[in-house]
């Protein structure tokens, strides 16, 4: 579990930096967020949420797990036949996906007791070399997996919208407005992108900002 305090340095910087994210800042308050440290369990578990609903995701975990007798690894899954994979809801190409990530982890190309120590941009550049996890999936890997502070996905929809709605620019592009408010958040990229989250979670979204946030910040 990683927590995110208000009155932590790094949030602090942000509101300082961002009068508009401080708002929402001081909407949503202090944020906790579930993560997950089993690399290889976690790269697994986003194969399998990638073009699903997130019920039927959680279905086909639970199957893995099961499988897997409550915990996932390199060794449980190369044992299994593909056959034994698509019984538990694998598609044809998310076990081909499963098969180059293990066989990588298996024979060093991936060392994930080495990944603590490489740049995000390395990483980066071992995870989208697997087929089948392109820089959405490693990004959320970088975030929810290993903590770095400094990420930020301009391809999720999610934090777009969310982006969209703070700053009033319907109109334009998502991508390129996370790029030119970023400049703002560095080097806590991460942190910024858990309050625009929320946004969308809490559902906020939904209602026109100035219903939702004080205009004022103490």
């Amino acid at each position: 579990m990683l927590l995110i305090n208000v009155d932590s340095q790094e949030v602090q910087y942000l509101c300082k930096n961002d009068r508009e994210l401080a708002k929402v800042i001081q909407l949503i308050g202090d944020i906790q967020i579930q993560t997950r440290k089993n690399y290889y369990s976690s790269l697994v578990q986003s194969i399998i949420g990638q073009l699903i609903s997130v019920k039927a995701a959680n279905t086909i975990r639970q199957r893995v797990f099961n499988a897997c007798n409550g915990e996932i690894t390199p060794e449980k899954i190369d044992r299994m036949d593909d056959q034994t994979i698509k019984k538990l809801g694998f598609s044809k190409q998310k076990i081909a996906s499963l098969r180059d990530l293990t066989e990588r982890v298996q024979n060093g190309e991936l060392p994930l007791e080495e990944l603590d120590y490489l740049s995000d941009k390395e990483i980066m550049s071992r995870l989208t070399a697997i087929r089948g996890i392109g820089p959405w999936t490693a990004e959320m890997f970088l975030i929810f997996s290993m903590q770095r502070m400094n990420i930020l996905s301009l391809a999720d929809v999610g934090l777009q919208r969310a982006a969209k709605w703070l700053y009033g620019n319907n109109e334009t592009d998502g991508k390129s407005l996370l790029l030119d408010k970023s400049i703002k958040w560095q080097p806590y990229q991460t942190i910024a992108s858990f309050y625009l989250w929320r946004v969308i979670d809490d559902d906020h979204i939904r209602k026109d900002k100035e219903e939702v946030i004080h205009p004022k910040i103490d």
